[in-house]
């Protein structure tokens, strides 16, 4: 950075609309004491939370506006940095970095109280912060619409009470970590079958009406909705909270889906689902780079419970579960299930596994 006077002259000042129609004593002034500044790329003008030193007025080149670390906006020619400063009398409220070679006009501490006292000067001033108000509510309205359109994304995965819950702990929804988790993967039985001779709109339209009551019976039961496959239903608990009652709220969910299901017809036939329900160590957040990035859970545990669902014919049962998540139940509950011994699953080793059958009994919501 390098103060240079003798390059301050009357075609610099006269580019400048903060000082238009400045009294012949202000301007004057400026040119005594404005001092004319470079700087290179990447150079920082003044930094958040600095002391102000002065009032910047950009001559050439671009600067960008980082507020938190965050980009806010770029700003060009002619147009007065640090302003706030001055009118609220507060520390920088934002970091300033050059974006290529910027030639800036600094006005002093004492310049600018002085150039205050010019009533022109103040009100080409005012003029600016309006300006920059104006641009700062529109731009706020379009954040704010794409919040709403991303929050109501966002709650699609969750129920109302979860989502404030989440909101409320200020922790990043997508990001990366591992998490003691409960995986449930729900399939409709016999889905090809089913939409055999289906018109596509008759096909979406019934799975749509299918997939809003399993929602509804998820979210009550305080499941996150991890994503559709097909005609086939992810969730997982313990996104949020590790409560010690996850295993029973994915059991009572899985139970209340099936019977919800039974209610329902697909192609004019009761649908029937399957369910496995698996526990165990997950990574859940976003994957993919920057041109498609999805919220996910990925692991062992959840390739296991889409197995054990695939389990369901073959044990005649509408529930099959996997030894890790059994053991999380009540004792009680664990007594009414039945224990299948060395059960093949593809890609891992025999397993034991666990049935519960809708027809068994164990009340259903």
């Amino acid at each position: 950075m390098e103060d240079r006077q003798h390059l301050l002259n009357n075609a610099d000042l006269n580019r400048l609309p903060l000082l238009g129609n400045i009294s012949l004593e202000s301007f004057e002034a400026v040119k005594r004491d404005g001092l004319i500044r470079f700087y290179r790329d990447g150079e920082v003008l003044f930094r958040q939370g600095d002391e102000p030193d002065g009032l910047y007025l950009i001559l050439h080149g671009q600067v960008r506006i980082l507020s938190d670390g965050i980009f806010l906006v770029s700003r060009a020619a002619y147009e007065v940095l640090g302003e706030q400063a001055f009118i609220n009398q507060t520390t920088r409220s934002a970091t300033v970095i050059a974006q290529g070679v910027v030639k800036a006009l600094v006005l002093p501490c004492l310049l600018v109280e002085h150039l205050l006292r010019d009533v022109t000067f103040t009100g080409n001033l005012l003029r600016f912060v309006s300006q920059k108000l104006s641009e700062a509510t529109n731009e706020r309205a379009f954040r704010f619409r794409n919040e709403h359109l991303l929050f109501s994304e966002f709650s699609a995965h969750l129920s109302p009470a979860i989502t404030q819950r989440l909101l409320a702990t200020g922790h990043a929804y997508g990001e990366p970590r591992y998490i003691d988790a409960i995986i449930l993967y729900a399939d409709i039985r016999s889905f090809t079958e089913q939409s055999a001779g289906m018109i596509p709109q008759a096909i979406a339209q019934q799975l749509s009406a299918y997939f809003d009551t399993m929602v509804n019976v998820i979210h009550r039961h305080e499941g996150l909705v991890d994503k559709f496959i097909g005609d086939a239903v992810m969730v997982i608990w313990g996104f949020i909270t590790s409560k010690d009652d996850l295993a029973m709220q994915a059991f009572a969910c899985a139970k209340a889906m099936i019977a919800a299901a039974a209610q329902m017809t697909f192609g004019n036939k009761p649908i029937a689902i399957g369910v496995g329900l698996n526990a165990g160590q997950v990574f859940i957040g976003n994957v993919g780079g920057e041109g498609k990035r999805q919220f996910t859970v990925l692991g062992t545990p959840v390739n296991l419970a889409v197995r054990f669902e695939s389990q369901t014919k073959a044990l005649g049962a509408s529930l099959v579960m996997g030894k890790a998540f059994c053991d999380r139940l009540p004792s009680d509950i664990q007594e009414q299930l039945v224990a299948h011994q060395n059960c093949p699953i593809k890609g891992a080793e025999t397993q034991t596994l666990y049935t519960w059958q809708a027809m068994s009994g164990i009340g259903e919501e």
